[in-house]
C-alpha cells in the first residue's frame, strides 16, 4: 500500500509541487495536498502525505459504523483549514483527534 491513494505533482508550468492525498468513501472524496515548498522537501512532504493517510485509514476503520458522517466531519475539517490558511492564521499539518 506504499503509494495508494497518493499521487505525485510535479508539472512545469505551476507553482505546486507536491503530493495529492485522495480517499472516496460513500460518495464522498477528501482531498488533500502537501506541498514540497510548505514541507521544505518532497521527502518530507511525502512523509506528511502518508501520514495522513494512514490516519485517515485508521480514523475511517474506528468510524466504520458512521462512516458517511465521519467523512462529512472530515470534509468539514479540511475546508476550515483552508479558511485558516486564507487569513494566514497558523495550520496543523496532521489533524489529530481525541
Amino acid at each position: 500500500m506504499k503509494n495508494r491513494n497518493i499521487t505525485r505533482y510535479t508539472y512545469e508550468n505551476t507553482d505546486f509541487q507536491g503530493w495529492r492525498v485522495s480517499i472516496q468513501r460513500c460518495g464522498r472524496i477528501i482531498t488533500r495536498y502537501f506541498s514540497d515548498l510548505q514541507y521544505g522537501s518532497e521527502e518530507e512532504s511525502y512523509r506528511h502525505a502518508v501520514d495522513y493517510r494512514d490516519e485517515v485509514f485508521a480514523e475511517m476503520a474506528r468510524h466504520r459504523h458512521d462512516l458517511p458522517e465521519f467523512m462529512d466531519a472530515e470534509l468539514e475539517h479540511l475546508q476550515e483549514l483552508l479558511r485558516q490558511k486564507e487569513v494566514g492564521a497558523t495550520v496543523p499539518a496532521v489533524r489529530r483527534r481525541a
